[in-house]
């Protein structure tokens, strides 16, 4: 058992330095990541997901569900996307999918967990873009005035197809929304890695987005 634990808290401090090197234990939850099995408004990270409030959203190959207070959006983020919505009160907490063509049949072929998530999840979290000097404050180590910690991370077979999920808290020194949530739902099917990514504010979280975001995670199809 001690053998176990030292292998789990050895991978999360590995995990953690993926993205940014800075994230608190208290964060972190179970000490392996959740293998589970995902059904239909299933919570991919252990917890039940009531939907009251969503709609389903599709394009080509792919579709999910969207929180009943986010609209369209036609701000273009990101290479590859295809889809965007936001908030109709908050565009901090928004949604999108990506698609890029790989060389791949599985998800699985572009690495394990943590390769995927270096390669493919930390480049949705931005650079920091402030340079200079900063004491280390507020948790933050110096010179650094952006943190990721991760939350969980997941591994789940759907009709034949292998996702991959990732819950991470990314927060700035400003204090802005008191962090944001980062959740990442992807798979890949005939060549092409589809992405969903949702980002919520911490205070919309709280106020009622956990349970639709988590939902629309765990309903993210492609086909």
């Amino acid at each position: 058992v001690e053998g176990e634990e030292a292998m789990g808290t050895s991978r999360r401090e590995a995990l953690t330095q993926l993205v940014g090197g800075v994230a608190a234990a208290s964060l972190l939850g179970n000490t392996e990541p959740a293998l589970a099995a995902y059904g239909e408004s299933a919570n991919v990270f252990g917890k039940k997901a009531e939907v009251n409030q969503a709609y389903t959203v599709s394009g080509e190959g792919w579709s999910t569900m969207m929180p009943a207070k986010y609209n369209p959006s036609k701000e273009t983020e990101y290479e590859g996307q295809v889809g965007r919505w936001e908030d109709n009160f908050d565009a901090i907490s928004n949604s999108s999918v990506v698609v890029k063509p790989v060389n791949v049949s599985s998800v699985k072929d572009l690495g394990p967990l943590e390769d995927v998530l270096n390669t493919y999840v930390t480049p949705f979290l931005g650079v920091q873009s402030f340079e200079g000097s900063t004491i280390s404050e507020g948790g933050f180590a110096a010179g650094r005035v952006s943190s990721a910690a991760i939350l969980d991370i997941a591994e789940a077979d759907k009709d034949g197809k292998t996702y991959y999920y990732y819950e991470l808290l990314s927060r700035t020194a400003d204090g802005d929304e008191g962090g944001k949530h980062q959740l990442f739902a992807m798979a890949v099917s005939n060549n092409k890695l589809y992405i969903l990514r949702h980002q919520a504010g911490d205070k919309r979280w709280f106020k009622g987005l956990e349970r639709p975001i988590k939902a629309s995670i765990a309903e993210f199809t492609v086909y």
